[in-house]
């Protein structure tokens, strides 16, 4: 891992300005810990796919259609793009807010972040079962497919993380201290 002159690791100071809270605080158990880089790597994921998605909208505008196979109008196109933008800023936004709360020993957290990664296995098994033979894959949909099984990843990985002995035992005396 990187260090800076202090000895602190390089992502250390962005991971405390997004976690609000001291990286390797020795209060968090260290599965809790990992829970949270994997989120906040999440996070940073969702925004590459999200740039990424904008950019390659915006590059290959004429192939947009709507449901009946007209090009899509100027006003179209550009609500498509806003709305993705949008989307993607939430997402960030909410793998950045579990993060957040579930080092802060929210218990909602951690039931919240298991019910994201449920919905994100129905996601990425009906991405994958939606491929059939024959199909043309387009760069834009290998991507895609790629992501969401990343995304996949991280989250399952996390709340793994967060349901470990010693995660339980940090988020009931989080309670208790409440």
């Amino acid at each position: 891992m990187l260090k800076t002159s202090s000895g602190q690791s390089a992502l250390g100071g962005l991971e405390k300005k997004l976690t609000g809270s001291v990286p390797d605080d020795s209060d968090v158990p260290g599965p809790v810990r990992k829970a949270v880089r994997l989120m906040l790597a999440g996070g940073a994921v969702t925004a590459v796919i999200g740039v990424f998605l904008v950019i390659a909208t915006i590059a290959d505008k004429n192939a947009l259609t709507d449901s009946s196979g007209k090009k899509l109008t100027s006003g179209e196109f550009t609500s498509s793009v806003i709305g993705t933008v949008v989307v993607y800023l939430i997402l960030v936004t909410i793998w950045v807010l579990m993060a957040r709360m579930n080092r802060a020993g929210r218990g909602w957290a951690r039931w919240v972040a298991s019910a994201l990664a449920l919905l994100s296995t129905v996601n990425a098994y009906s991405t994958v079962n939606s491929l059939t033979g024959g199909e043309t894959l387009t760069v834009i949909d290998i991507v895609f497919i790629v992501g969401t099984l990343a995304l996949w990843l991280l989250g399952v990985a996390a709340v793994a993380m967060l349901w470990r002995t010693e995660s339980t035992l940090y988020f009931r005396a989080r309670s208790a201290a409440r």
